[in-house]
């Protein structure tokens, strides 16, 4: 996408291509019909269906505030027979009357939203882009909308109440790229619904609290709005594997709660973000693979439990004025093969037993640079050599485009720069044997400025 930073982009579009290839796989699956005729079939999706509507079914009106066809604009309506069942008769002005709000459509996706085919894309056909139809378990011969994909359609409206909530046995709602905005509907009456993807839209104002209900969501995109203020600590106790808050601006603390997550991947990056990293996310050891907390403002000590997270395979709090020595505890992330640092107040030496997991783990990409790290250990020699490491800013003497020696003098000279170092490694690490804790406690005295008149020495290789 045209815009995101390099580290957001490819982690966190890595996820949303899997999560649609898992829905498209299911979509593209294949049912029987009960007398005997095979089409596409897919996701699995159910709730209470639409009250009948006036005029359509010959039955009850709707409920207050639920579309109908007087005043849509629609055409006539087709004839009842025409629909395959009466859950389809009923979806058709709902539909029609979200046509008549949409004030763009460059791709003329609307043009096939006509006649009483909702379910043209079941059977093959081209009527009604963006809608897919299956069975709903508590209904499961009667084919009807489960899910609506809208991504890159590019379309406008001032708001999406009264439509998506709508679809009684609704379970996916994709709308990346488009032009949306208004309040997210309330969707908490659809037990089924697990997967809402709002992102590179124009939503704004607080954090939309008509989804921290839905206890059954699995996957929530809401990157690429304007979205502002705390996100709210239930948040993060949702039952999501994908979570993606990126590049809106939320700010405030992240709260404690964030240790409750049970997703797998969560991208806050680029958003307003203060304070520190919660210390909480030990607890997440269990199912987090991926979290990227890149350019935000968020500060403090770079915390010891990061490095309890066993399945962590890309840690990002790039960008940010994060402090202190890097924990120990970071080479037992076995499974890491990216970490990015960059761009913080970090200090002191990079630890050999972080560098090692290039040896012993699964590390590719160790970013360091705009930091003010003064030394490196033995192995980590070499992955600057190999590249792996990259130390470019930094205090090294000897070591090319580091930063003026003044200007380390006087960050290492500021107290308030400083962090308390814990030499505990909470793992065993095969071949590793840890040093006397030595000077670590304590911050290290820079070397001489010799390096900003290119006499400074390499650091001597220090052993294992």
């Amino acid at each position: 996408m045209a815009g995101v930073p390099v580290p957001v982009a490819r982690h966190a579009t890595v996820v949303a291509v899997l999560v649609l290839a898992a829905a498209h796989g299911a979509l593209c699956g294949h049912v029987e019909f009960a007398d005997g005729v095979v089409v596409a079939g897919g996701v699995n999706a159910a709730a209470p269906s639409l009250p009948p509507v006036a005029n359509v079914t010959g039955a009850a009106a709707p409920s207050p505030g639920s579309p109908s066809l007087v005043g849509c604009g629609c055409g006539p309506a087709p004839a009842p027979w025409a629909f395959l069942n009466a859950k389809l008769q009923a979806l058709w002005p709902v539909i029609q009357a979200f046509k008549k709000t949409i004030t763009c459509d460059p791709l003329g996706v609307t043009s096939t939203w006509e006649g009483p085919e909702l379910c043209s894309s079941y059977f093959n056909g081209t009527k009604y882009k963006g809608f897919y139809c299956d069975y709903p378990p508590n209904a499961n011969t009667t084919l009807t909308v489960a899910s609506i994909d809208f991504n890159g359609f590019g379309l406008c409206a001032p708001s999406l109440t009264g439509f998506i909530d709508q679809f009684p046995d609704l379970a996916l709602f994709h709308a990346n790229s488009n032009n949306f905005s208004g309040d997210v509907p309330d969707l908490a009456h659809l037990p089924f619904f697990y997967e809402l993807d709002l992102s590179n839209n124009n939503f704004s104002g607080s954090f939309p609290d008509t989804v921290v209900p839905l206890g059954n969501l699995l996957f929530l995109d809401l990157r690429f709005n304007r979205y502002a203020g705390a996100v709210p600590p239930p948040v993060f106790a949702l039952t999501v594997e994908a979570l993606f808050l990126n590049n809106n601006g939320f700010d405030g603390r992240i709260p404690d709660s964030f240790g409750s997550t049970g997703a797998k991947y969560l991208v806050v990056a680029n958003n307003q973000f203060t304070g520190p990293i919660p210390r909480s996310i030990y607890n997440t050891s269990a199912t987090l693979s991926e979290v990227l907390f890149l350019n935000n403002r968020l500060s403090g000590c770079l915390p010891y439990e990061i490095g309890l997270v066993e399945g962590l395979a890309v840690f990002d709090a790039g960008g940010n004025e994060i402090a202190g020595p890097i924990p120990l505890s970071f080479g037992c992330l076995r499974d890491a093969e990216e970490i990015n640092l960059a761009g913080n107040q970090l200090y002191g030496q990079v630890p050999d037993v972080v560098c090692l997991l290039a040896k012993n783990g699964k590390l590719q990409n160790l970013s360091l640079s705009e930091n003010f790290f003064h030394s490196v250990g033995y192995h980590c020699m070499e992955l600057v050599r190999s590249r792996v490491l990259d130390v470019r800013r930094n205090c090294i003497l000897g070591f090319p485009d580091q930063r003026p020696a003044i200007e380390c003098a006087a960050f290492y000279a500021d107290p308030s720069k400083h962090c308390p170092f814990i030499p505990h490694i909470p793992c065993d690490l095969p071949g590793y044997h840890h040093p006397a804790a030595k000077a670590a406690a304590t911050v290290p005295a820079l070397p001489a400025p010799a390096v900003e008149h290119g006499h400074g020495h390499h650091p001597q290789p220090q052993g294992p």
